[in-house]
């Protein structure tokens, strides 16, 4: 096989300098391209997201089974090509950046996760009807979740939702809370195949569970209230087999980051079935 040859073209300018200090979200950061290929920018700005493909020149590339730090020590080992580890062969990066701004070749982006000074080794458009795939399935993450700081997880599900419904909204916020409240009551990942949703009237937080949940009408998972009583009172569920959480919203009387810090029974009147 011939020789593989990688040129960066760019680089990582970050308020992160420490691989252990990079949140699970990783943060809005700097993207500087190098002058030589500063042409290769042309029309970027077109897109809202991009795959941002880093070289992690300071990462381990001896092990092929760790355990994922960033959430526990306890949980067990997994093949690194089975987890979004940096440690791996080849230690090369694709992080989902959303592109905030364009500047000549510096490009600011949204949750990137690479520390500063590492080398950005291509950039691609994110394509939605390509690159989204709603149905894919994953591990259950829950022993994972259980392991993360509530913040942490707050900010998982946000992002889950943005990535579906687009904008943090109120209505994102109060299905925010929900999802939250629902993974520690029935103990689950809300991707499990298991676990449906029963949505409301607010088109806001329906979009932001099924983004949470995967849930769709095609898999089973998705429901609508039909029933004329239960849709004036706008109420929503979250269920398997063994249990069903029933939100019934009280008012919309705060703001978004209103809603995401008061007490979830200031938002909703909850019951456990």
């Amino acid at each position: 096989m011939e020789e593989i040859k990688l040129e960066p073209i760019g680089i990582v300018h970050s308020s992160v300098r420490e691989r252990k200090d990079m949140p699970l979200q990783g943060v809005e950061a700097e993207i500087e391209v190098f002058r030589e290929y500063e042409e290769g920018l042309m029309g970027i700005e077109e897109n809202s997201h991009l795959f941002v493909v880093c070289w992690l020149d300071k990462a381990e590339r001896d092990t092929l089974q760790v355990t994922p730090r960033k959430y526990s020590v306890d949980l067990p080992k997994r093949g690194v090509f089975a987890i979004r580890t940096p440690v791996r062969p080849n230690p090369v990066s694709i992080t989902t950046a959303r592109l905030i701004q364009v500047r000549g070749r510096l490009l600011t982006v949204s949750h990137l996760d690479a520390i500063n000074g590492t080398p950005v080794i291509d950039l691609k458009p994110y394509e939605p009807g390509w690159d989204c795939v709603f149905s894919a399935s994953r591990r259950d993450r829950y022993q994972s979740i259980k392991k993360m700081m509530p913040a942490e997880y707050r900010d998982d599900l946000i992002r889950q939702a943005v990535n579906y419904h687009g904008e943090e909204c109120q209505g994102l916020a109060m299905a925010v809370r929900m999802a939250a409240f629902a993974t520690l009551t029935l103990k689950k990942d809300l991707r499990n195949s298991s676990v449906c949703i029963l949505i409301g009237k607010n088109a806001c937080i329906s979009d932001s569970l099924i983004g949470i949940t995967g849930a769709r009408l095609g898999n089973k998972r998705l429901y609508y209230n039909l029933n004329p009583k239960l849709r004036e009172s706008d109420s929503y569920s979250i269920y398997d087999a063994e249990k069903t959480i029933v939100f019934r919203i009280k008012k919309f009387m705060k703001d978004y980051k209103g809603i995401m810090d008061c007490d979830i029974k200031d938002l909703f009147d909850i019951e456990v079935i």
